[in-house]
């Protein structure tokens, strides 16, 4: 979930992005435009007392306080950093904290270590180039962190891009970028509902403030925030998608938890024949 920093009213928002958090209780988190200075950490101060290990960007990036916000992930289970890779590629990308921050999770088995990332694209509707270049940079990434012979790497952020996109049709496995083919499974084709999945929509005031600035269609709405997983026959370990949805996409007393919505996915880590 992009969780949109520390805009207003961000006590009243985090209360519900806790109370969220506390109701889905998931494994593995990847927030993206997580607050972080010196002085705050949004991600640690939310989810205190509830039992996850947390890494920010900036922890390793030697940034703080960017416009942007950077990245998070947390997990229940111990995790190292593996990677943040840096994706201002071009200039037009340069001065934004653009990543993927990739990290290896300690996850019990039968699923076992696991490659877990976190990815941040350029946002901008005209940067679908940039997003093509660090879409390709963060699947060599994955390549080096990740084997055949463990659990399927699971990916996860705010893309900024729709499933027609070239960087989504990458990802996908639908089209070839820069000499380079891949094919993650998006688990909401696999188990959403069949609606349009939205996370990006006029519905939210917050995403509102955004639409009025860029002049696009006050009925704007895209699916842009996905979670993607390896395709499970080119590894060893079984993972299939059960379930995902949209959450976090209600007010409550008129308050939204961010400005987009939040991915939910559960993956089953054993086979219905051996369950």
């Amino acid at each position: 979930m992009n969780i949109w920093g520390f805009s207003a009213p961000y006590a009243a928002r985090m209360r519900l992005l806790r109370d969220g958090i506390r109701r889905l209780d998931p494994d593995l988190m990847a927030f993206q435009e997580a607050g972080f200075t010196r002085e705050k950490h949004q991600v640690a101060e939310t989810l205190q007392g509830l039992g996850y290990h947390i890494l920010h960007q900036f922890e390793h990036s030697g940034s703080f306080g960017c416009p942007e916000d950077g990245m998070c992930i947390a997990s229940r289970w111990p995790m190292k950093l593996a990677e943040v890779l840096s994706l201002q590629l071009t200039k037009r990308a340069r001065g934004v904290p653009y990543a993927a921050l990739a990290v290896k999770v300690a996850a019990p088995e039968p699923a076992g270590q696991l490659l877990f990332v976190n990815a941040k694209p350029s946002w901008e509707l005209s940067a679908e180039r940039e997003r093509e270049l660090q879409a390709v940079a963060m699947a060599r990434m994955v390549e080096r962190h990740s084997s055949l012979d463990g659990f399927p790497p699971i990916i996860a952020g705010d893309f900024d891009a729709t499933p027609d996109a070239a960087s989504i049709r990458f990802l996908t496995g639908q089209q070839s970028l820069n000499g380079m083919s891949v094919s993650y499974g998006d688990a909401w084709d696999q188990g959403g509902d069949g609606t349009g999945g939205y996370t990006w929509t006029y519905r939210n005031p917050g995403a509102r403030i955004s639409l009025d600035r860029w002049k696009v269609g006050r009925r704007h709405e895209r699916r842009i925030d996905y979670i993607f997983l390896g395709w499970p026959r080119y590894f060893k370990k079984y993972a299939r998608v059960r379930r995902c949805r949209v959450e976090l996409n209600r007010p409550t007393k008129g308050t939204w938890p961010s400005d987009h919505f939040a991915v939910y996915a559960e993956i089953d880590v054993i086979s219905p024949s051996q369950s």
